[in-house]
């Protein structure tokens, strides 16, 4: 790591409901999200890889709610 990037803070992810995951670098700059595989090669990045983590974490937080018994399952037809 160089010393412009020990300078910067984290990178930031955050949520809303309309618009799904963002991600920033450490100076507020637009970041992507990345698959990295054990070897350290990116297999996936970009938009893709930010829809399919919101797609699970809506997934995980409704399996939640169903756990706790404040959402049913919906029946398929």
């Amino acid at each position: 790591m160089g010393a412009a990037e020990k300078l910067a803070g984290p990178p930031t992810i955050w949520a809303v409901i309309f618009e799904g995951i963002t991600v920033t670098d450490g100076e507020g700059r637009p970041a992507q999200l990345a698959v990295i595989d054990s070897r350290g090669h990116v297999i996936a990045a970009g938009p893709e890889v930010a829809k399919a983590a919101w797609a699970a974490s809506v997934e995980a937080y409704r399996n939640h709610l169903r756990g706790h018994g404040h959402l049913r399952a919906l029946r398929k037809p």
